[in-house]
């Protein structure tokens, strides 16, 4: 399938002085991250806090400009776009908010939230104003008569169904989720996934999904891809990353959920130590000092994301020593 959003070696470091003179240090908040993300593809990002996911999500909507790397959105590299032409880029990747009250102005009714996208853009004609509006209404679950409401006279679950609705109004090819259910009930959060769901298959949508959930990430998401540091540690299908991690951190990662039937329970990968700074990274690779397969070849380079399987790629000098470890369990 063509690639919607291709991102290419993309990094971003925020750079700071180290005291009166100390120097310049720089914090590695996003450091050669590639991916890319087809129609009616879902891919996740998903990591412990601070790993740069929603970072990335600022860089792939240009509300951040990269240090180096690429952005190309539906083949068009808008990387250095700037003005008038990257609002118009704009239009092909929206943003689903994680906060669905603090996203959405508490002076404006419903109808003009939804509506704000289309007059900025000049998206439609005065006579397909209001029946564009109700059509995304209805696509989100919203009744008409909702319309002159505040979004404090809604509940969480439709503040973020107006969000979706908002973020729709231009036909994006690209929806950009950060967090996008982690402020809802959990009775909540499934009406808003099952609603995501749908629509990516009606209308052919792409998700860039963020998320820590990872029972939420095995509903919603195609592909997974696992940062740590700034960097993709491991990317492969839904399916291939469930059942057979490659990646230690990955393999924590998936540990940690846990588990009430206890014919579940196993053995478990355990993190030792603390996440190293972002400004003051490990020589070779990032995840060794707590690893428990680091060797000395894993202080001296950083490991390639090279495809271990069928595309499963994989940031990690022993692989095949944590395949064959998990089969001895």
């Amino acid at each position: 399938m063509t690639a919607v959003l291709e991102v290419d070696r993309l990094t971003k470091h925020f750079t700071f002085r180290r005291g009166l003179f100390g120097g310049e240090g720089a914090v590695r908040a996003v450091d050669g991250v590639t991916f890319s993300l087809a129609q009616g593809e879902t891919l996740a990002l998903v990591g412990e806090s601070g790993c740069g996911k929603s970072t990335v999500a600022r860089l792939v909507l240009r509300l951040t400009d990269p240090t180096s790397g690429t952005i190309h959105l539906r083949g068009e590299d808008v990387t250095h776009m700037a003005g008038e032409s990257l609002r118009r880029a704009r239009r092909n990747v929206q943003l689903v908010f994680q906060d669905p009250f603090a996203s959405l102005n508490p002076r404006m009714t419903a109808r003009q939230i939804v509506a704000e996208p289309l007059i900025n853009f000049g998206a439609v004609d005065d006579a397909a104003f209001s029946r564009r509006i109700e059509t995304l209404f209805d696509c989100v679950g919203l009744a008409r008569h909702q319309w002159d409401r505040f979004p404090h006279e809604f509940s969480g679950g439709q503040r973020q169904r107006l969000g979706i609705a908002r973020a729709l109004a231009l036909n994006p090819a690209v929806l950009v989720a950060d967090e996008p259910v982690a402020a809802l009930d959990v009775s909540i959060q499934a009406q808003i996934l099952n609603l995501l769901a749908d629509l990516k298959r009606d209308l052919g949508l792409a998700y860039l999904f963020i998320s820590h959930d990872l029972s939420v990430v095995e509903f919603i998401s195609t592909t997974v891809a696992v940062m740590y540091l700034g960097t993709i540690v491991e990317i492969a299908s839904r399916d291939a990353f469930f059942k057979n991690p490659r990646h230690p951190y990955a393999r924590a990662l998936l540990d940690s959920v846990p588990v009430t039937h206890p014919s579940r329970r196993g053995r478990r990968a355990l993190l030792q130590g603390e996440i190293p700074s972002a400004s003051a990274l490990p020589s070779g690779c990032r995840f060794r000092t707590r690893c428990p397969m680091a060797t000395a070849i894993c202080a001296e380079r950083p490991p390639p994301l090279e495809e271990k399987a069928d595309g499963h790629r994989v940031a990690c000098h022993h692989v095949e020593r944590q395949t064959s470890a998990l089969a001895d369990q």
